[in-house]
């Protein structure tokens, strides 16, 4: 019963998909948003294949929040009415399993990209400028009417790399989590993930250009110029940054830690622990361990 209603949302989601959003956003029109000052919402940045996905879930399950969640991500035309179906979401029984930064399950976290495209314009392609103005006034009303300073949204989707200034010009009280992996690890993940697509992932400036290198200098150049770019945007004063090994070590010590830096920029964020584990299994690749990952760490100390 519990699956046929699962099938019967994502079903229903996408039908919805297939209805130009013109003539269905006027189903919120008279449903209650609301204007505010501050927003505290928790927008995670890194590259590819950095431990994004489990950081999301790690936040979105050890704290009392609100996520894009994947049933939220199909009614991305109608935000308000899928945000309060995510509110809803309960963390029991789900796993920590994903697929390539896919969540399983209809409240499962979701990087939402027709979400993030459609009110903002935010791809996994960098891009001057490409702000929707009218379109993210009414997702901050909608945020509004949702979030507050002890109940905030966490985002993990990876084009908000690109993104840093925009969001936080857009949103007042906004912090950013940036995740740090081992760079040979992150770099061979990203190898192994994508090796076989034209493009993996996030597209920096120039990334076509950078499609005539040898595949192993290839990633390396992406994860180069993505991290670049996160760095030349965050700011000590409302970015946290952790390793991925240090979140996987002890997840609750994380946890507590960013509790800490949330507190500190108005967002009053509870843990909730109950279904947090202990520690996860972390990968650390071997410069020795194949072929591929010495061609790419060769790479990385010619880089030095």
């Amino acid at each position: 019963m519990q699956n046929r209603r699962k099938s019967l949302f994502v079903i229903m989601g996408r039908i919805i998909q297939l209805i130009p959003p013109f003539f269905i956003n006027w189903v919120e029109f008279f449903l209650h948003k609301k204007n505010i000052k501050n927003f505290p919402l928790i927008f995670i940045v890194s590259p590819p294949r950095s431990g994004s996905t489990l950081t999301y879930q790690i936040l979105s399950r050890g704290t009392k929040s609100l996520c894009l969640t994947n049933i939220w991500n199909l009614l991305y035309s109608i935000p308000l009415i899928g945000g309060l179906l995510s509110k809803k979401r309960s963390n029991l029984g789900i796993s920590f399993d994903s697929d390539r930064g896919f969540v399983p399950g209809i409240f499962g976290e979701a990087e939402g990209l027709r979400f993030w495209k459609y009110w903002f314009g935010q791809g996994l392609e960098e891009k001057d400028d490409l702000i929707l103005v009218k379109r993210v006034g009414y997702i901050k009303k909608v945020f509004g009417r949702l979030i507050k300073e002890d109940y905030p949204f966490v985002s993990g989707y990876l084009g908000h790399s690109f993104s840093i200034n925009n969001l936080r010009k857009l949103f007042p009280g906004v912090i950013f989590l940036y995740i740090k992996r081992d760079k040979l690890s992150n770099i061979y993940s990203m190898y192994k993930t994508g090796k076989d697509f034209e493009w993996f992932s996030l597209k920096p400036k120039e990334w076509e250009d950078a499609l005539k290198l040898p595949i192993h200098d290839r990633f390396v150049w992406q994860y180069n110029r993505i991290t670049e770019k996160i760095e030349a945007e965050i700011r000590h004063a409302d970015t946290l940054i952790v390793n991925y090994e240090e979140i996987c070590k002890d997840p609750k010590a994380f946890l507590n830690k960013f509790r800490l830096f949330a507190i500190q920029h108005g967002i009053n964020i509870e843990l909730d622990l109950n279904m947090i584990p202990d520690a996860f299994d972390v990968s650390i690749i071997d410069p020795m361990l194949d072929d591929n990952s010495i061609r790419i760490n060769d790479i990385l100390l010619q880089d030095e």
